[in-house]
């Protein structure tokens, strides 16, 4: 569940920002999809039960080894009567080029009852090397992956490219996204625009239904059946925030509501 608060967050419909423009039109200016100094936080409820907390903050722009670039950070954690079962955090760093939307590099901490899970990321071109390693292991594990002609992602950057895509009712992506040490394929759908409720008030709302699968490393899907079912709604303005993510699961329905969200 707390994987899957950040990943569907994040990972759920990162598509390729940009809806083909009508013919004679220009190409969209490039969105970045992240207001620098920006934070937001989300309580997660499974069946109706508070499980977890989310929280996301984006730093500034800047100079990083020479190129412009900004640092996202997250931390998805159990909450409630569910950490009283499992203590369980899960910590995500990545480094953005400011000028592409793509990100450069990803650290990741996973902590399981007091057992820590460490990857890692570096990306160049069509590839990404990803290295992880629990820490009772003497040596990490490395991997390579070749995404061919896809845009490479992972969640951070694929939530940015969700909130800088405009589209027509209808419009299908799909991204690959590198989480961890896990590759998914996630197709997306605008579904439309209304209006909902929500802790920090009434919001009119985009809509984006998607299904992701876990990807081997010839982006393959390991099976043709959804891993995760979701619904995103994204506030129907400049700011692009992320205001509910539902999804189902084999534990039961899986909510993450907005609860706080600051901008600069």
């Amino acid at each position: 569940m707390w994987r899957l608060s950040l990943t569907v967050l994040a990972a759920c419909a990162g598509a390729e920002a940009m809806s083909a423009p009508p013919s004679g039109a220009s190409k969209p200016e490039f969105e970045l999809g992240l207001h620098p100094g920006e934070s937001m936080a989300y309580e997660v409820r499974l069946a109706g039960i508070l499980a977890g907390e989310a929280q996301l903050a984006v730093g500034e722009i800047g100079n990083i080894n020479g190129r412009r670039a900004l640092v996202v950070k997250s931390r998805a954690a159990t909450a409630g009567a569910a950490a009283l079962i499992k203590r369980i955090t899960d910590e995500a760093t990545t480094v953005i080029d400011a000028e592409t939307g793509r990100p450069i590099s990803l650290e990741t901490v996973v902590d399981i009852a007091g057992k820590r899970t460490f990857a890692s990321a570096t990306f160049a071109g069509r590839f990404a090397n990803v290295t992880y390693r629990r820490e009772d292991e003497p040596a990490p594990h490395a991997t390579k992956i070749d995404f061919g002609t896809e845009a490479l992602h992972d969640t951070h950057t694929a939530m940015a490219a969700l909130r800088g895509w405009r589209a027509i009712p209808g419009t299908q992506r799909t991204v690959y996204v590198v989480g961890g040490r896990r590759l998914w394929r996630v197709d997306v759908t605008f579904a439309g625009n209304e209006t909902i409720g929500t802790p920090v008030g009434n919001r009119r709302a985009v809509i984006y239904d998607g299904s992701s699968y876990r990807a081997k490393r010839d982006l393959s899907i390991e099976s043709s059946k959804p891993a995760r079912s979701f619904r995103v709604w994204l506030s129907d303005d400049g700011d692009r925030v992320p205001l509910k993510v539902t999804a189902k699961t084999e534990l039961g329905d899986v909510v993450m509501d907005l609860t706080e969200y600051n901008r600069p």
